[in-house]
């Protein structure tokens, strides 16, 4: 087999290998959904628990509960919609990464016009660049979405946590101890937004 013959090879390989990355970046981008839904219906399932201890317990209305706790819910809400909105532009940047990989392996192995003769040595130092620039491009796109997703979990695990202990607390609690829960989660997400 001829070094051009290798080549060719070795780049189907390394497109078939970055297709097979692409579908599991297609897995992790439903995963995320999924655990995003669950999240959501953790919280959902709280904020009821909550909304009726406080009415009963402390007899705080509904309506002011849901008022209350309506900048939290917005906030996790429009977190909720930019992880998915990045995922989206994620998974599409993955796979337009794999078709001009495709693409530019293509061209840069293929056999030059009579004219411009390129050697074996060219063509793989042409290759490398492309797959040095396509590569550098991915790993900060995957650093960005790992950093949301890590905050997102943690913002979300301190509210669960926070909601959580206040619940334990049962019929004694108060009004004053859901208004400073409810300050003190701000306050965080506060900090990861600045973060």
């Amino acid at each position: 087999m001829s070094m051009a013959e290798e080549m060719a090879c070795l780049a189907r390989k390394i497109v078939s290998s970055y297709e097979a990355r692409v579908s599991s970046v297609v897995q992790i981008v439903e995963t995320t959904q999924e655990m995003l839904e669950t999240f959501r219906h953790e919280r959902e399932a709280m904020r009821t628990q909550l909304r009726e201890t406080l009415a009963r317990a402390a007899s705080l209305r509904k309506r002011d509960f849901d008022g209350m706790i309506q900048g939290v819910l917005t906030r996790l809400d429009a977190r909720e919609e930019v992880i998915k909105q990045t995922l989206r532009a994620h998974l599409e940047a993955q796979q337009a990464l794999a078709s001009t990989l495709r693409e530019n392996l293509s061209a840069h192995l293929q056999e030059p016009p009579a004219s411009a003769v390129r050697t074996d040595a060219d063509r793989v130092t042409s290759v490398e660049a492309v797959l040095g620039e396509i590569m550098t491009g991915r790993q900060e796109h995957e650093r960005s979405v790992k950093a949301l997703l890590v905050e997102y979990r943690g913002e979300q695990e301190q509210i669960v946590s926070a909601f959580g202990a206040l619940l334990s607390n049962g019929h004694a609690m108060k009004v004053k101890d859901f208004k400073g829960t409810l300050k003190r989660v701000q306050a965080h997400a506060t900090s990861f937004a600045l973060a």
